[in-house]
């Protein structure tokens, strides 16, 4: 049997504190409370990152090892109830991660598909400018059917401002799309 390194690597604050090798990174993205920490969960198909009801758990940025990538949670932006000392802290980490990081590969921009906001259409259109590889994951769709999600994908699309071929619908609650999400990784990287 083939031996998996599947698991949390560590947590970083500044650039010293980073990972220096040559794997492949992905970043995730996205606001708190979207269901980044689920995703990655699911992804390794077992409980590697801490999940929280309480927005604004992740504050670092952390390092998990899927084999032969990386993936890279982001603190989560918008969580209103963060000091402006506090705020600044993240958007920090966030961006000495994405602009500096030589491993980062891919981003994936993680929304909740019955919530699409304007500050998501922000960060998008801020990524979209600095990343080729930039990937929208839409999460949570377990609310309504999946006929109900495909519909309103183009009025998402059209919001964002985004080709429909750039949007991953998934489910961590109902394991929807998790195995596309997967694969669709190993594919960019």
């Amino acid at each position: 049997m083939k031996k998996t390194n599947i698991g949390f690597i560590k947590s970083a604050f500044s650039s010293n504190e980073w990972i220096n090798d040559d794997i492949v990174e992905v970043a995730f993205v996205g606001r708190s409370n979207v269901g980044k920490s689920s995703l990655i969960n699911s992804l390794a198909k077992k409980k590697i990152a801490i999940v929280s009801k309480t927005p604004g758990r992740t504050q670092l940025a952390n390092f998990y090892g899927f084999n032969n990538f990386r993936i890279i949670d982001l603190p989560g932006y918008g969580y209103a109830k963060a000091s402006k000392f506090k705020k600044d802290d993240l958007i920090k980490v966030i961006d000495n991660i994405l602009l500096f990081r030589k491993n980062l590969f891919t981003i994936y921009l993680i929304c909740d598909i019955n919530v699409v906001t304007k500050t998501d259409l922000d960060v998008y259109n801020y990524l979209s400018k600095k990343f080729k590889h930039l990937y929208i994951v839409l999460n949570k769709a377990d609310r309504y059917s999946l006929k109900f999600y495909k519909n309103n994908l183009t009025k998402i699309s059209h919001y964002l401002n985004v080709g429909i071929d750039k949007f991953i619908i998934t489910s961590t609650f109902k394991n929807l799309n998790i195995n596309f999400l997967l694969n669709h990784i190993k594919q960019t990287i």
